[in-house]
């Protein structure tokens, strides 16, 4: 008896195939032994698992397929292993896994070819010939064999069937003479070859509903485009009138994956393949299927099962989809099938989006209705428009002279961005603190009357009417409402809404931070959308900048329902959303929980920090000192005299932890400490003003921004300085080895490299004035005669005038994709992420961008630079505690920062651990983790906690539970506890959990939990929020926030339930916490939630444990370079090369309203962070208040553009000195707190 194995992903097949055995014992009794399984089933029991890989060790041959990708198998490396020596046939929908494993099966080309035939087919009558294949192929068997199936359920589908072949003509003629829209339905040809088309048809009708004309065509995949047969042939030939265009107005695929990808269509060298779509020109929507059967749906917070979430959003999302929602769902027949059932409602937001989609198609510009959105958190008048790297008025200026100038109706033209920002606060926003309710309505171009708003809220189920009314009382609440009718904050302007996205809480419910975490949005936002769509009648939704609100409502983490209050919000409007290339993460939540088509734009031009002021006289004397050393020695003790004395007057020591005695104990040392410290300042990079959607750097911005493309590897080529230092005649790796080294003409390594920037900046000036053409690279280097090998540098310069340069001339692509998307008109995609990190080939922008694939993380580069950071956090912790290591950490990741690193935050994790990950192959596809031996690792396995994202969470499920396996594949291993932190802490709390009355395996299941975030369905921290609010006492208080927010445990067998006993037993551990950022594009107090989440974990380690953790901020700009500092370090240079740099100030004045608004809510950071973490130092405070409120002219500037700016950051001042945190002057102190009344009085008169 032959014994074969089946691990399967596929429904039908899981039926079929015990049909296909049952039939082959009736007829050849005892000739083989089968046995099957679910992988869903193997993954949900441990005992399942184990019997698997009892089965595999056992079986003679093995049938494997992968439906998504094989890590979705937790246990498949080991599977693998027990396999060693058998044959097996494995198939994939992934071209690479199935490129890695196909040369290890152990079969023939032949025989697989045939296995294959057999088993793509499908049917129970096929797997009988799957099996009997394999008997004959490779254990001498004789069976008779049947040919497989030949191909079915292919053509073109209607509601009453599939059409004969000779009508298929005329039918495309009727589509294409169609004069409602046409809706194209892309059907895979299982379905019908299944007879599994029930949620087609209810699509179908759906959209005949809506008054559009479906057009289904089903076919397979088919990677071929030459051959005749496939979807992408079938759509050519059915879809294309005969002039070549379209007939459909939009697309619905029901196809999982990345047709792209499927197509061959393979990625070169710093090339991105277009995708299948792009030629279409079409809105094309990703509609989702799940296998959780409706009842597991409606009670899954999660929205999807963890084999379609990479299926049915991750791959689709290369192709530039537009993502929906789940419109069928899984159940099981009588017969005993799984089957796709449809789910109602979703059916019908589905058919809505792509009906709407069409319809904008085809309304000329003149009848559209455009809605475009501010955002405006926190939301005050200081912040409207909030959004990180963008000048949102000037880009709503632009968006709309650019509508106007394709036929948008407008009552007005706007003058500038300032003008439209002016209107909307002479109109309502939400912040009405100096505004009576009468006057707010007076002053409202729109609003709500009560039974109105009541007729939508009856719309809504009654568990979402109680929700929202248990939050904010009977419809329609309290907040923005006057004269029992809500205000809608914004302007109209003919066929123009521009708004205000309305305030998410309110500020008076501050008190609920500290006891709730899932608060609905109030009664006025839900009315501000329902009167966008229903009463302006808005066409197409355009959210405006980094990011608001709508996306991160409570709900289900992904594919929506219809009480999910983003569905609810958005409903079926096309929604288009400009969003900061270099924050991914965030932009995927837009995409994915708002339907959103992504307009992704340019990051903000970057120049080097340099030095000013009193930083310069430093640097001069630290210049001189080392050529006094060369050349002078006698005047090396005044030199070190005054270099001690600028350091303390600028409090750089308080920088480096240095003393005076320090200093004169060991001078050499403290001047090249304070030599690097320096030059680390300098050469950070600074952000010179702000970006204007569509528009290019002009001038020396552009030339700075082209520079720092290639300030690191992209890809092959090298990074322009160390090219430069390498032409120079120098080695860069010796000279960043021993930075303070003195060479003989009296500069140090330092120097040496600040001189290569210089150069840098020098060429690239010289080719800028050439118009960067390639030719004149070559010309250039001819010219510099350099000394050293200078290929590098030519490929360097060549790539600059190559791509660089022509990539960023194509920022102009954003408004032009912008109006294709307000057409109705296909977006095309492109990766998202960090430009400056080596990611020249993601530009140029303006695209609907997309992520990585989570099954390769971390990848085997983002394993190489997560050893380092763990190992630097080790030598931090050493550094500052004395102590050789820590037990433990936590560390808070991102999934932004995964998607951009592919992982560098998990690889440090699996690092301190002492875990290496497991590769398919050669490729980045993780299938499992191993443990490090102890005697490789070189110091003991350390433990550690992660408190990850809310988006982390719905992102990277997988991950979620590699880093549960990597815990128990540690915490089971013999070794001394002294040695291994992570068994020490799981078996300290395992005892402990017992004692409280759990079984052995409950308490195993929650000691191994490491990994924390907020609840279900929810995103933060709390902290910002109770900070805003300032309904706070003390960092203790901020704890307590952050635990409520934070103790929600995440593995395979939990999904979020509370557990703060054991949240703060895994802190009281901690020694040290750990934040990484991966690019110099976004730093630590450009967000609240850098402190928000990174502070307020500083709190609660500090509440838990009784002791200051050891904090630091990893960043990894440069790969190959990663640093990690101190919080408190990472703080001060910030300061000193961002904020309280003239560059940067000059640079947001360029910017007006948005300039000032920069430098409040900066301001809010920085105090955010000190009143959570306690890192500020004093002369930080003094220099702000120096720089921004008591310097005239920087005054004066904010309160002509933006008064409110300045109301709120001298009330933040007098908070900070109210508290305790700022030891302020008492004539600083008298200063703003005159300016504060000075301003005060400006508001009220300005409302009266």
């Amino acid at each position: 008896m032959v014994k074969l194995l089946f691990v399967l992903m596929n429904e039908y097949r899981l039926w079929a195939l015990p049909q296909a055995l049952a039939a082959l014992e009736r007829r050849y009794p005892g000739a083989v032994e089968g046995r099957v399984y679910s992988v869903r089933e193997i993954n949900a029991d441990a005992g399942l698992e184990r019997a698997l890989l009892a089965d595999g060790a056992a079986a003679d041959m093995a049938f494997l397929a992968s439906h998504g990708s094989i890590q979705n198998l937790y246990c498949f490396s080991r599977l693998w292993e027990a396999l060693e020596g058998r044959p097996v046939y494995f198939t994939s929908t992934m071209g690479d896994e199935l490129a890695e494993l196909l040369p290890r099966l152990g079969l023939e080309p032949a025989l697989y070819a045939a296995l294959d035939s057999y088993y793509q087919a499908g049917s129970p009558a096929d797997l009988e010939g799957l099996v009997l294949c394999a008997l004959n192929g490779r254990f001498g068997g004789d069976y008779p064999l049947s040919p497989p199936s030949p191909p079915r359920g292919q053509g073109v589908y209607t509601l009453e069937g599939f059409l004969p072949p000779e009508r298929e003509a005329e039918y495309r003629a009727r589509m294409a003479a169609e004069t409602r829209p046409v809706i194209g339905v892309l059907i895979h040809d299982h379905y019908a070859r299944t007879g599994n088309l029930e949620h087609v048809d209810a699509l179908l009708r759906a959209i005949q509903a809506r008054g559009c004309v479906p057009y289904a065509l089903s076919d397979s995949f088919a990677a071929d485009h030459g051959a005749e047969q496939g979807i992408l042939y079938r759509m050519e030939r059915f879809y294309r009138r005969a002039d070549g265009t379209p007939i459909p107005g939009a697309l619905v695929v029901s196809y999982g994956f990345s047709l792209t990808t499927l197509a061959g269509r393979e990625a070169r060298a710093g090339q991105v393949p277009a995708s299948v779509f792009e030629n279409w020109g079409l809105p094309v929507i990703q509609g989702l299927t799940t296998y959780f059967s409706a009842d597991e749906y409606r009670r899954d917070i999660r929205g999807l099962d963890l084999v379609s979430l990479p299926v049915c959003v991750y791959q689709p999302e290369f192709d530039g989809q537009l993502i929906s929602v789940p419109y069928a769902v899984t159940e099981r027949t009588a017969d005993g099938r799984k089957v796709c059932r449809p789910l109602p409602d979703r059916v019908t937001r589905v058919a809505e989006l792509a009906c709407r989609w069409a319809e904008l198609a085809r309304k000329p510009m003149p009848e559209k209705k455009v809605a475009v959105i501010f955002h405006n958190m926190p939301p005050r008048s200081d912040t409207i428009g909030s959004a990180h790297g963008l000048d949102t008025p000037e880009t709503v200026f632009r968006v709309v002279r650019a509508l106007e100038s394709q036929g948008l109706r407008t009552a007005y033209s706007f003058s500038s961005g300032a003008e439209i920002i002016a209107r909307i606060r002479a109109a309502v926003t939400n912040d009405n603190r100096w505004l009576s309710p009468e006057a707010a309505l007076e002053r409202a171009e729109a609003t709500v009357p009560a039974e109105q708003y009541q007729g939508w809220f009856d719309r809504l189920d009654p568990e979402t009417r109680a929700q929202m009314e248990e939050s904010w009382g009977p419809a329609p609440g309290t907040v923005m409402v006057s004269g029992g009718q809500i205000v809608i904050p914004g302007i109209r302007n003919g066929s123009l809404f521009v708004g205000v996205q309305p305030m998410r809480s309110a500020p008076e419910r501050a008190e609920e931070l500290y006891h709730s975490t899932d608060s609905t949005p109030p009664h006025s936002y839900l009315a501000f959308y329902r009167w966008v769509d229903e009463v302006f009648g808005a066409d197409v939704v355009l959210h405006v900048g980094t990011h608001g609100t709508l996306e991160w409502l409570p709900g289900k983490e992904i594919g929506l329902s219809s009480g999910c209050f983003g569905d609810i919000c958005i409903g079926g409007v096309p929604h288009l959303y400009i969003y900061n290339i270099s924050i991914l993460g965030e932009g995927m939540q837009a995409k994915r929980r708002s339907y959103a088509c992504i307009l992704d734009h340019l990051i903000p031009s970057m120049d080097d920090a340099d030095t000013y002021g009193g930083l310069t006289d430093l640097d001069e004397a630290i210049d001189g000192y080392y050529h006094a050393r060369q050349a002078r020695p006698a005047q090396v003790p005044a030199l070190l005299e005054r270099i001690f004395t600028l350091a303390e007057e600028l409090e750089v020591t308080t920088d480096l932890q240095l003393e005076r005695a320090d200093l004169e104990a060991e001078p050499e040392e403290g001047v090249a400490r304070l030599h690097r410290w320096v030059s680390r300042i300098k050469t950070s990079l600074v952000r010179d003003g702000l970006h204007i959607y569509g528009q290019p750097p002009e001038g020396e911005r552009f030339d700075h921004l082209a520079r720092a493309l290639v300030r690191v590897p992209n890809g092959a080529v090298p990074a322009l300085e160390d090219s430069i230092l390498l032409a120079q005649g120098w080695a860069p790796e010796e000279l960043r080895a021993a930075p303070e080294r003195l060479y003989p003409d009296g500069r140090t390594a330092l120097r040496i490299v600040d001189g290569a920037i210089a150069t840098a900046r020098r060429l690239v000036a010289r080719l800028s004035a050439e118009g960067y053409r390639p030719e004149a690279a070559a010309e250039l280097l001819a010219e510099e005669g350099f000394p050293g090998d200078t290929t590098p540098l030519a490929r360097v310069l060549d790539f600059v005038c190559t791509q660089a340069a022509p990539r960023l001339r194509q920022t102009t692509d954003e408004l032009d994709l912008l109006l294709a998307g307000v057409e109705g008109r296909f977006v095309p995609p492109l990766p998202g992420g960090s430009p400056s990190r080596g990611n020249a080939h993601i530009l140029p922008t303006g695209r609907n961008f997309y992520a990585i694939d989570p099954a390769a993380v971390p990848s085997r580069a983002a394993w190489t630079v997560g050893q380092a950071l763990a190992e630097q956090a080790v030598d931090a912790y050493r550094a500052q505690k004395g102590e050789p290591w820590p037990e433990s950490v936590v560390i808070v990741v991102y999934s932004d920062e995964c998607m951009k690193t592919n992982g560098e935050d998990i690889a440090e994790v699996f690092a301190l651990m002492g875990v290496r990950p497991r590769y398919l192959g050669q490729t980045d596809k993780v299938v499992g983790v191993e443990p490090i031996p102890l005697a490789e690792l070189g110091r003991p396995r350390i433990d550690a906690v992660l408190r990850i994202s809310g988006l982390f969470r719905d992102t990277f499920p997988n991950v979620v539970e590699l880093v549960e396996r990597a815990v128990l594949a540690v915490a089971g291993l013999d070794e001394p506890p002294e040695q291994n932190f992570v068994k020490k802490h799981t078996d300290q709390e395992r005892k402990r959990l017992v004692a409280e009355g759990l079984s052995e395996n409950e308490a195993l299941e929650q000691a191994s939990l490491r990994v924390f975030g907020c609840p279900p369905g929810t995103y933060g921290a709390g902290v910002s929020k109770a900070i805003h609010s300032q309904n706070w006492e003390s960092w203790r208080d901020l704890s307590q926030v952050y635990t409520l927010w934070s103790a929600h445990g995440y593995s395979s067998r939990f999904h979020g339930q509370a557990m703060p006993e054991l949240f703060r037993s895994q802190l009281s551990s901690v020694g040290m916490t750990i934040k990484n950022e991966s690019s110099v594009e976004i730093d630590m107090l450009d967000s609240d939630d850098f402190y928000s989440y990174h502070g307020g974990l500083i709190a609660c380690v500090r509440d838990c444990s009784g002791q200051r953790p050891v904090s630091v901020a990893g960043l990894t700009a440069d790969p190959a370079r990663p640093e990690t500092a101190r919080v408190e370090t990472e703080l001060a240079r910030v300061m000193r090369s961002r904020i309280l740099n003239p560059k940067w100030l000059e640079g947001l004045k360029r910017h007006g309203y948005k300039g000032a608004q920069e430098l409040s809510t900066t301001f809010d950071t920085f105090f955010g962070w000190d009143a959570a973490a306690e890192v500020a130092s004093n002369w930080m405070y003094d220099a702000m208040a120096r720089q921004f409120l008591l310097d005239e002219e920087t005054r004066r500037w904010m309160e002509q553009v933006n008064d409110a700016a300045v109301l709120q950051m001298s009330e933040r001042f007098l908070e900070a000195h109210q508290r305790g945190m700022w030891q302020a002057g008492e004539e600083e102190l008298r200063a703003i707190r005159r300016i504060y009344m000075d301003m005060e009085g400006v508001m009220e008169d300005g409302f009266q």
